[in-house]
């Protein structure tokens, strides 16, 4: 029978790395495999678990385990504690050969920025392992740990030290052979504009900033990431807003250009980002600077 107790001790560390395992294959005989351990051995130490913590974490029935609902909550929580822990042990007490960095990043920098330079960084210390994780929306930050996060928007995010990457300027960019056909602004309005999802500014700032009063009856696509405004853009589709260090490939290669010189200002931008409640770790360290350097920034834009 189950205990039931007011106050309750952390448990110990092996039973609950015994429950994240068995949790995983949902059989104490896998679960014991994995472990070097025996079948009544993880066992047995899962019912120390549940009595310690006074509620079931598995339904037991005939050739058949599952967890309980607690157990399901807890799952989470106890992984990504254990994973936090091995992450920490690593940086703080292992060679930086067998550092391990999580980066979130969003989709549009990922693809546009990072993606084609992220090799030099993997020559430059090649035993560092990388885990790179794509976001686009503000709810994908807080779905898996991380050690840095590269985002867009305002940068003032709870808890978290920011530093802004790109300049928060935007102008048109399209294909060459639209620029041929945008002879003035008023040509606009026979093609196709792009807009992206979650940008504070849009089509309509830049026209109001460049003094553009004539109503343009453009179709007005909308995408959620850059990276397929982009991906439209070079095609031939249509017209969209950009900053220009995050095209700097595509303008060197002539995929893309920009028709007019035009910006308009943005409260918008990219942000490197971690938790300011703990130190970088090494691995972090390395990859900020690299970074930065890489964009030719100095520290002087953290907020």
């Amino acid at each position: 029978m189950l205990m039931q107790k007011n106050s309750i001790q952390l448990p110990p560390l092996n039973w609950l790395k015994t429950f994240v395992v068995a949790a995983k294959k949902l059989n104490f005989t896998a679960a014991a495999k994995n472990l070097n351990m025996t079948q009544s051995a993880v066992s047995q130490q899962i019912k120390l678990l549940e009595n310690h913590l006074g509620q079931a974490l598995f339904h037991r029935q005939h050739k058949k385990l599952t967890l309980t609902n607690t157990g399901m909550a807890y799952l989470p929580t106890v992984q990504e504690a254990l994973e936090a822990i091995q992450r920490s042990t690593q940086d703080l007490f292992m060679p930086l050969k067998f550092g391990i960095l999580t980066i979130q990043v969003n989709t549009a920098f990922l693809l546009l920025w990072l993606t084609p330079r992220i090799a030099e960084f993997m020559r430059l210390y090649p035993d560092i392992t990388l885990r790179i994780m794509s976001i686009n929306w503000d709810a994908d930050r807080l779905a898996i740990s991380n050690d840095l996060i590269i985002d867009h928007g305002m940068g003032s995010w709870n808890n978290m030290q920011t530093h802004r990457l790109l300049t928060p300027k935007l102008r048109p960019f399209c294909a060459p052979q639209i620029k041929q056909k945008l002879d003035n602004k008023i040509a606009l309005s026979n093609f196709s504009l792009i807009e992206i999802l979650g940008n504070q500014q849009q089509w309509g700032a830049w026209l109001k900033e460049t003094k553009l009063s004539m109503p343009l009856q453009s179709i007005r696509h909308q995408v959620d990431t850059m990276a397929t405004a982009a991906q439209l853009a070079r095609l031939g589709v249509g017209i969209f807003l950009s900053y220009d260090e995050l095209l700097t490939d595509d303008v060197r290669n002539g995929t893309l250009v920009a028709p007019f010189e035009q910006y308009v200002d943005t409260v918008d931008s990219y942000y490197l980002a971690h938790d300011k409640n703990k130190p970088l770790s090494k691995t972090a360290e390395l990859f900020k600077k690299w970074l930065l350097d890489s964009l030719n920034q100095k520290l002087s834009h953290s907020i």
